[in-house]
């Protein structure tokens, strides 16, 4: 009796109808391809079959959720360490105990138990909901080294401490996993970021007076800003990476002159004209290095060039409406991008604004759906709606250990942190979506629709700054007193 024989191109995904190959899972249903399979593996609840609350990787005829016994043919997924069930990663072993293993190897003092300081980073982790990420994580070579040096007393447990380890970028996300963990105190993240890398920088300067008048550009303008921000709130990124540009213009200023055979007090107006000859807009952030040589007498009094950086023209409202449905009708596009998208087109809100909004600002009662942006909250329309309400159950980076119980609306992969504006910035370019033109065009046509005053304490924007749009794109309500008018 011959056997049927399948084609690899015959086989598709029961569930997402992706294609997969011959040695793919095979369930009662059909085949899985790899990510179906692990995220069957991942969800828990309610057994729609016999009501117990359980690992339920089974799909009823009605889309409820299947425990492995109602289901039948998908295997046992029961940890024979652990007793409990999960995807098993070796050996009959689940991914969390697997990933205890490895903590507890990297974590030891030396003594054969996990140093007690770090104890809370050990149970955060391990208690992860997909221990997957952790165990492809704990086994980098890097980690192992940066953990082993902390659970052993090689570098002081501080952010001192983290400071001497490298690379900094996984460093970092293991500061921001201590501070979360309540290992280590709070501290402003971006701020200790710049410090580090602002040792490095000046590390590369040859020249010693150079050296010398960078060191005190930073120390009492640069770094001395950055204070000042952080204490009315968290730095962002775009606040130490227009610091970073700073230093980066003043290094290349001094040069240029060191290349013509001038030192800073010896720069005249020649050479500033020339600098900014070379590219003003490139070079335009040179003006703090000069305007603080200037009142610190470092340098002679000259005159800084200025032109105007207006925001780029906006799009059409034609333009602005068909954005709208394209993000409607792209089912390939993640939804987080999506939904970022309709926050920028909708409510013209920035970036900044967008990567720190929370759950809370979404507030749904009964059939509406507002979004706290100002006083009011702004009502959303469908079908957005839908979209934001369905985002709300599927945000990233919610399954590790870095942002479990996040309440970010836009959750990062370090801990406790969102996603930043540099990370939401190159998605939206990614689809071809004109972020600041769009914006523009928002804001442009929600003050032709309602009182600048009105949009602006909704939006979050400043009251001037709306007036003045609305002046420009000949709005109707110029003399609208703003106010409660209920009375």
């Amino acid at each position: 009796m011959s056997r049927t024989r399948v084609r690899a191109e015959d086989l598709f995904c029961a569930r997402c109808r992706r294609t997969v190959q011959l040695k793919a899972n095979h369930w009662p249903e059909g085949y899985l391809c790899g990510r179906c399979f692990g995220q069957a593996l991942e969800t828990y609840g309610t057994c729609a079959g016999c009501g117990i609350d359980r690992l339920t990787p089974g799909i009823a005829a009605d889309g409820g959720k299947l425990c492995t016994d109602c289901a039948g043919g998908l295997g046992d997924f029961t940890c024979e360490r652990c007793g409990q069930e999960a995807r098993r990663y070796r050996r009959g072993v689940c991914g969390r105990c697997v990933l205890a293993e490895h903590l507890r190897e990297l974590l030891d003092d030396g003594s054969g138990s996990t140093r007690p300081e770090l104890l809370p980073l050990f149970d955060t982790l391990r208690q992860m909901e997909r221990p997957w990420g952790g165990i492809t994580w704990a086994k980098l070579p890097h980690v192992q080294r940066n953990l082993k040096a902390l659970a052993r007393h090689q570098v002081p447990l501080t952010h001192e401490g983290l400071s001497q380890l490298t690379p900094w970028r996984s460093v970092a996300y293991l500061r921001d996993l201590l501070v979360q963990c309540g290992v280590l105190p709070q501290a402003d993240r971006h701020f200790l970021l710049f410090q580090r890398w602002l040792s490095e920088k000046l590390s590369t300067v040859s020249d010693p007076e150079h050296r010398k008048l960078l060191e005190l550009f930073a120390a009492w303008h640069i770094e001395r800003r950055l204070r000042t921000l952080a204490g009315r709130s968290p730095l962002n990124g775009s606040q130490t990476k227009q610091a970073r540009n700073e230093i980066h213009l003043a290094i290349t200023f001094l040069n240029y002159l060191a290349q013509g055979g001038r030192a800073l007090a010896d720069c005249t107006q020649t050479e500033i004209d020339s600098w900014y000859a070379g590219g003003y807009t490139a070079r335009r952030l040179t003006h703090t290095f000069i305007r603080w040589a200037m009142r610190s007498n470092h340098m002679a009094a000259v005159t800084l060039p200025h032109r105007s950086t207006d925001n780029p023209a906006p799009i059409t409202q034609q333009q602005r409406l068909a954005l709208l449905r394209q993000i409607v009708n792209r089912d390939d596009v993640p939804l987080q991008d999506r939904v970022a998208a309709v926050l920028v087109l909708l409510y013209a809100q920035p970036l900044t604004r967008i990567s720190r909004l929370s759950t809370d600002d979404v507030q749904h009662e009964d059939s509406n759906v507002c979004l706290r942006l100002g006083d009011p909250p702004s009502p959303v329309p469908a079908p957005f709606d839908r979209m934001l309400l369905d985002y709300l159950g599927k945000r990233p980076n919610t399954k590790t250990a870095t942002n479990p119980e996040a309440q970010w609306l836009f959750p990062g992969r370090r801990a406790g942190q969102p996603m930043t504006p540099e990370a939401l910035a190159p998605r939206l370019r990614h689809l071809g979506f004109p972020t600041r033109p769009s914006r523009t065009a928002a804001i442009r046509q929600l003050v032709l629709q309602a009182p600048a005053p009105v949009i602006a304490r909704m939006l979050g924007y400043n009251d001037d700054h709306t007036t003045r749009i609305a002046e420009a794109a000949g709005g109707a309500w110029r003399h609208y007193a703003p106010g409660d008018h209920s009375q």
